[in-house]
């Protein structure tokens, strides 16, 4: 677990330290999430504090390496024993966030989730709020993209990694597929651990029996990666439609083109605004690689909870209130990413949008 403890650089005389060591301490934002995530926040941690200006907040970046329960807990605990944290930026996928959230919510402290979209989520607690719409949105888009291309005779094969993000989306995609009375022939989990990616190539002769003409595809795209050169030969240019995990591979730059033409869906297009391009060139330039929308989101995140603290926040309890109050009693916060405010259950105001996967060296595009 490695460790950042955040400070503006001290351009105060000696005596104003030690006065302000008798004063109550500032309130701590800290963070649990990956690497580029935390270079998006260390960015809007700077932007709020020009040279020569004092923070408003204080922040303890913590970088999370696994998802897995156990890890975002010891995060959480190690957050949580610091006696003015007021908030955290995280955790990095639901999985972890949701393991977390009992801990934060018993302690009052908000928990601000950049890109985790487990319908569970929404029902975590009043302290648990999320920059990304839930799986409901998400499996509507999806849904609707396959009765676009196969309005008549569709045969889906739904396929989902078997942890909270995958069971999620498997379980909104699937009724909102039923309702529109679209067939799935082929329903299997599969498991993303290390190792474990012979799983899904294992049920590679299953799905291609049922002789799908669509496939929804709702997990990792490494996992992707390795199926669709198993199933290409049998099902040819069969469309896939992916969740928004898949968002990661596109700014890899899909360099052998296995996922050419993939469509995912993603929350936040940076090519659509000034402030989408401002932030993803200024990222460009000081982390010598591009952002995605998941990095745009946590700037944002971090963006909105040092507005709360600035507009007067002090405890987890005040924090809560402002985020509850964005849209309605106050202003939506103005981030990269558009306006930010949240719905009663914590989840952000914003529509997903449906991408694909460009050939190498191209441009994302949005997809109808």
């Amino acid at each position: 677990m490695r460790m950042v403890f955040w400070r503006p650089p001290l351009l105060v005389l000696p005596v104003v330290l030690i006065l302000a060591c008798r004063e109550q301490p500032r309130p701590l934002i800290g963070t649990a999430l990956g690497s580029t995530f935390n270079e998006a926040v260390t960015m809007a941690l700077e932007d709020a504090t020009p040279s020569g200006t004092t923070a408003v907040a204080d922040a303890l970046l913590l970088a999370e390496r696994s998802s897995v329960a156990a890890s975002a807990i010891q995060l959480a605990t190690t957050l949580l024993s610091k006696p003015s944290l007021v908030a955290v930026v995280g955790h990095t996928n639901s999985s972890a966030s949701l393991a977390a959230a009992q801990l934060y919510n018993d302690a009052k402290v908000v928990e601000l989730a950049p890109t985790s979209t487990a319908q569970l989520y929404s029902a975590a607690g009043p302290y648990s709020f999320r920059m990304v719409p839930s799986d409901h949105r998400q499996g509507w888009v999806l849904a609707q993209a396959v009765a676009r291309e196969r309005p008549r005779d569709a045969r889906v094969a739904l396929l989902y990694v078997n942890d909270d993000y995958g069971r999620s989306l498997r379980s909104v995609v699937g009724a909102a597929l039923d309702s529109l009375e679209i067939s799935v022939v082929a329903d299997l989990p599969h498991l993303d651990s290390p190792g474990k990616t012979r799983t899904v190539l294992e049920d590679i002769q299953t799905v291609i029996q049922t002789k799908p003409n669509v496939i929804v595809w709702l997990g990792r795209p490494g996992s992707l990666h390795s199926v669709l050169p198993a199933i290409r030969p049998s099902l040819g240019d069969v469309p896939v439609f992916a969740s928004d995990a898949t968002t990661t591979w596109s700014l890899r730059g899909n360099p052998d083109g296995v996922l050419t033409g993939v469509r995912y869906v993603d929350f936040v297009d940076l090519d659509a605004t000034p402030e989408g391009r401002r932030f993803r060139d200024r990222y460009r330039a000081r982390f010598g690689h591009t952002p995605g929308g998941g990095e745009a989101l946590a700037y944002d995140a971090m963006l909105v909870l040092l507005e709360a603290v600035r507009s007067g926040a002090r405890t987890g309890d005040d924090v809560r209130r402002f985020l509850d109050q964005l849209g309605r009693e106050r202003q939506a916060v103005h981030g990269v990413t558009g306006l930010i405010s949240f719905s009663l259950d914590g989840d952000v105001q914003r529509d997903p949008i449906l991408r694909r996967i460009p050939a190498p060296d191209a441009v994302a595009t949005n997809s109808p």
